[in-house]
């Protein structure tokens, strides 16, 4: 059921599939993880990689795949990032707001109250600084490729 008029606009032309609207003319998704890879490793290697993803509560296939993802450039961004970015966009909300009020009090009375504006534009400043932060700590893909990359050239050469 979608709509080829190409004057409606982008949301018109969405179907509802498993839960999710898409774009029936966009690019498929990529398909789930469905490649398998061997890899010979030393029981001390072993015992070593179990180790440490059992501290992290995580199984060998997700902990390869992160590590595979990671050299690809992948974007993986780990829940501690996402609840700072929710909380920045939380406080942000809230800077919008404050400043839509000055504005509308301003436009009411003839009369804005600066000090209240300017210490708002500084708050607003500080957030867009902490959001600018970590969305380059997730989206810097060139470092993460580097770092992927560089570690496996350290790998090449032991």
């Amino acid at each position: 059921m979608t709509n080829d008029d190409p004057k409606a606009p982008a949301w018109k032309n969405r179907e509802m599939k498993g839960g999710d609207w898409v774009d029936p003319s966009a690019e498929k998704p990529a398909r789930r993880a469905d490649k398998v890879v061997t890899v010979r490793v030393t029981e001390a290697e072993l015992a070593e990689f179990d180790t440490q993803i059992a501290q992290l509560g995580i199984k060998r296939s997700r902990a390869l795949r992160i590590a595979v993802r990671r050299i690809g450039g992948f974007v993986e961004a780990d829940p501690a990032q996402i609840e700072v970015l929710r909380d920045i966009t939380r406080q942000l909300i809230g800077v919008a707001r404050n400043i839509n009020q000055i504005a509308k009090s301003a436009n009411r009375t003839r009369d804005p109250d600066y000090k209240a504006f300017m210490e708002e534009r500084a708050e607003l400043a500080r957030e867009l600084a902490r959001v600018h932060s970590q969305t380059q700590t997730i989206l810097d893909l060139a470092a993460r490729r580097e770092d992927g990359l560089a570690r496996l050239q350290q790998a090449s050469a032991d």
